[in-house]
């Protein structure tokens, strides 16, 4: 019968030593893992910030709805003019009475649009 070699046990010491090479490991992983965590995640938006942020999307939305149910000029010096939306949704209708029409005038007033601003002189 053969004899194979025995086994050799790593004694305490060296048990010791792997058991503690392996919680720093742990330890280290969970440090790096926490320190990704918190530098990609920003920290909350406070209550202050919460309550700027609400405030600027109100005076925003009262502006936006200002602008669309008040007239007024767009790009003055091209003629460029807003309108109120019930107003443009009426004009819409009547002059898409005659189809062929409202397109050519819809080209001519984009040109219009798209064409630089007059040079003023200052002399």
């Amino acid at each position: 019968m053969a004899t194979y070699g025995t086994y050799n046990s790593p004694g305490p010491f060296k048990l010791t030593i792997y058991g503690l090479v392996i919680a720093a490991c742990f330890l280290a992983m969970f440090y790096f893992t926490r320190s990704m965590y918190r530098g990609n995640f920003p920290p909350a938006i406070n209550r202050d910030r919460a309550v700027e942020r609400a405030k600027a999307r109100k005076e925003l939305t009262e502006k936006a709805n200002a602008e669309l149910a008040d007239a007024g000029w767009v790009d003055k010096p091209k003629g460029i003019a807003r309108l109120p939306i019930q107003r443009a949704m009426e004009l819409t209708i009547q002059r898409y009475q005659n189809p062929e029409e409202a397109r050519s005038n819809l080209v001519e007033r984009a040109k219009k649009a798209a064409a630089p601003a007059p040079v003023q002189s200052f002399e």
